[in-house]
């Protein structure tokens, strides 16, 4: 079951703070908490809903009419009692007259009772037909505006800067995305509920008034008071969400970290840890929800006494009346079906008050991040070209207080493959991220065919840059799918030899469906290796301009390193690479090397010149075995 159910679709609504008591909300709390009414979450909602104002017409005219037809059952209530207590009007008396019930034979009170049923099964049809309208239109513009808000938001963190998702979990932003959900009970409740119970309330009370102003008094002596008690339960029940569901957006998290890290849990014997910390804090928020439920229940119970013991007043009134023979026993009915209706809509608009400041404060989270921002900024196409990329005197780094990257200055040539080298954290794939543009230099100029990437948009840029990392992405589908990722359009005969050229032919013959093979979520099913070979694959089917391998061939064994590169050799065109690695072997083959110490670089040149020095490329080709130590 859905998590949310337990604290989004329950008539006590809103939920509070695990932090917060339930208290009167005074001038600091108010200075604690953004109103969940904000005014731009609003107009953004009114922005969407105004697409589709015809609908919402339809919906509220189908409304009124269900809303309008239930009033008119209380005035045929009333008819068909009258004609049952005109069989037993003293006629000799003249009562008749003097309680206004008229006398009637059997056939006439037969007559008038079927009449009413037929009228009370017509109009209870025909208004039930009116609401399944109503509901119908109204969920088709809820699911419009449910997925526009979804896939606009969904889009809008996507094209986000990756420096926005440094400090976010992924499962608490997909969770904030899904709060774009509560769109449909606010679409409820504006179009098939605040307008038409405000309606039935004004016209409950003006058909009550031209019927008996006497009875009309005793029937709303005890609504001001109800008034009073029902808006300080709303005022009670108000309290800071944002901390509340920042808490569930936690509990997702470690839920979807566990499970996606299941292997590691497991291997750690962290079962009964991770199962302790999510119980300890679904605990709090669920104690948080059950002290709103006893809060609500308190006030509902005093809601209750006053509602029954104003209906107890009308009939005991009402009796009396009927008993002095100035009202009908129809008329008491009347009353009593009216007062019914009567103290609905208060609850209706007063619970409406209450969860709208839920549905409101989720859909305005989902808005907040729709209008975060900055987006990756747009720029210019790339020209055509080569591939030739030039780093002038770059510096950057991830926090003011610590540069990165000092002043560095490289040059990949058309067509040859740069290898970048370098003790960890020296900056090497720093260096990568800056040419993909996932972050912008502080300062110095990138250029990529001529063109400076502060000038470039990034959508361009990574269309013509192929990347291989250590931890790319497999998707959940078929393995064929995840081949063809970043160029969809490829053919299957393109994907066929991509897959044999990156060392999968063994992979296709093992699974069951070769290339129509669903892959598992991070490539479960595969190992580490063959994930290796499909992002090698996903670049041999693109065929970039510029193609940048990070530590691409870490996960795989000598022998197929070798059909690697010789199948990134054999690319044609062949695209200028950027080879990033520890291993040896992937770097004496390169045209160029540069290596990185702390930020800057130390040395570059041919390997065959730089392994005749003393510096760092020449240790490591030691270590390597390939070149004799000068020992």
């Amino acid at each position: 079951m859905d998590i949310r159910l337990h604290w989004c679709w329950l008539n006590v609504s809103a939920v509070t703070s695990p932090n917060m008591t339930i208290t009167d909300e005074g001038p600091e709390a108010k200075e604690r908490e953004p109103s969940p009414f904000d005014r731009r979450a609003i107009r953004a909602l009114f922005g969407i809903a105004r697409q589709y104002k015809r609908q919402f017409i339809i919906v509220s005219i189908f409304s009124f009419l269900y809303t309008g037809l239930d009033l008119l059952q209380p005035l045929v209530y009333r008819e068909a009692i009258n004609a049952v207590a005109g069989l037993f009007v003293n006629q000799v008396s003249g009562s008749a007259h003097a309680i206004g019930v008229v006398a009637r034979t059997p056939e006439q009170t037969l007559h008038t009772l079927l009449i009413s049923v037929a009228l009370l099964f017509c109009i209870a049809v025909t208004s039930y037909y009116f609401y399944q309208r109503a509901t119908y239109y109204g969920s088709r513009v809820a699911s419009n505006m449910e997925s526009a808000l979804i896939v606009d938001t969904f889009g809008h963190v996507l094209r986000q800067p990756l420096r926005f998702f440094n400090h976010q979990a992924s499962a608490g932003l997909a969770k904030r995305i899904d709060l774009c959900d509560q769109v449909s009970p606010l679409v409820h409740a504006v179009s098939q509920q605040i307008g038409p119970e405000a309606v039935r309330l004004v016209a409950i009370c003006a058909i009550m008034m031209t019927q008996n102003w006497q009875m009309s008094l005793v029937a709303i002596c005890l609504l001001p008071p109800y008034v009073w008690l029902a808006r300080l339960a709303a005022i009670r029940l108000r309290s800071n969400l944002d901390p509340y569901y920042q808490l569930w957006e936690d509990i997702s998290s470690q839920i979807a970290d566990a499970i996606g890290e299941v292997k590691t849990v497991k291997l750690s014997g962290a079962e009964a840890r991770e199962e302790a910390k999510l119980r300890e804090k679904s605990v709090a928020a669920y104690d948080v929800y059950l002290q709103r439920v006893r809060t609500s229940q308190k006030y509902y119970l005093w809601q209750v006494v006053l509602s029954n013991l104003s209906k107890s007043l009308v009939l005991g009134y009402g009796g009396w009346l009927v008993l002095r023979h100035r009202l009908t026993p129809g008329d008491v009915v009347m009353f009593a079906a009216y007062l019914d209706r009567l103290y609905s809509p208060i609850d209706a608009l007063n619970g409406l008050a209450v969860s709208l400041q839920e549905h409101l404060t989720s859909v305005r989270r989902a808005l907040a991040l729709r209008d975060s921002g900055p987006l990756e900024p747009t720029g210019a196409p790339l020209p055509k070209g080569e591939g030739s990329v030039e780093f002038r005197d770059v510096r950057f780094g991830y926090t003011q207080e610590r540069e990165v990257l000092h002043g560095i200055n490289l040059t990949l040539q058309p067509g040859k493959v740069t290898a970048l080298a370098g003790p960890s954290g020296a900056g090497k794939t720093t260096t990568a991220d800056l040419l993909l543009k996932l972050f912008e230099p502080w300062s110095g100029e990138i250029f990529l065919d001529g063109l400076p990437l502060s000038k470039a948009g990034c959508a361009p840029v990574r269309a013509a840059i192929g990347v291989v990392a250590s931890d790319g992405a497999v998707f959940r589908g078929t393995l064929a799918e995840n081949i063809r990722y970043k160029r969809p359009e490829a053919t299957l005969e393109e994907v066929h030899e991509a897959a044999l050229a990156a060392g999968l032919g063994r992979a296709l013959s093992r699974l069951p469906q070769g290339l129509s093979t669903e892959v598992g979520e991070d490539g479960v099913g595969l190992s580490l290796g063959e994930r290796q070979r499909l992002q090698i694959a996903r670049m041999l089917v693109d065929k970039p301009r510029l193609l940048v391998l990070d530590e691409a061939t870490a996960n795989l064994d000598y022998a197929t390193e070798l059909d690697i590169r010789s199948a990134l050799d054999s690319l044609d065109p062949k695209p200028t690479m950027l080879v990033i690695a520890h291993r040896y072997t992937m770097m004496k083959s390169a045209d160029y090397v540069y290596v990185l110490k702390d930020g800057e670089v130390a040395e570059h040149g041919r390997p065959s010149e730089l392994v005749r020095g003393d510096g760092w490329f020449a240790e490591l080709a030691r270590e390597s075995g390939e070149v004799p130590s000068l020992a």
